[in-house]
């Protein structure tokens, strides 16, 4: 199975690559595209052992390598607080 997702990935990643160049779109790629997906599951609240089982991660650490934290995600994590 392993060797299966390697060709699906690769010909996925040659074919955003062409339509890239194209377009003449800079710093895209599907390693992009993944990140931003578990970054988006992540800010929509899915639980971080639910996105580790989506994205295949080893480990928690792993994962949130992948995971960007925005200012206004801390910002709101601050103001749930109460005093």
């Amino acid at each position: 199975m392993h060797q299966l997702h390697q060709g699906i990935s690769k010909s996925a990643n040659e074919i955003l690559r062409e339509t890239c160049d194209r377009l003449g779109l800079v710093g895209v790629s599907t390693h992009s595209f993944r990140r931003t997906a578990l970054t988006q599951m992540s800010s929509a609240g899915v639980p971080l052992r639910v996105i580790q089982e989506i994205s295949g991660h080893r480990s928690l650490q792993a994962l949130q390598r992948y995971l960007e934290v925005s200012e206004l995600q801390l910002e709101g994590a601050i103001a749930s607080l109460s005093f």
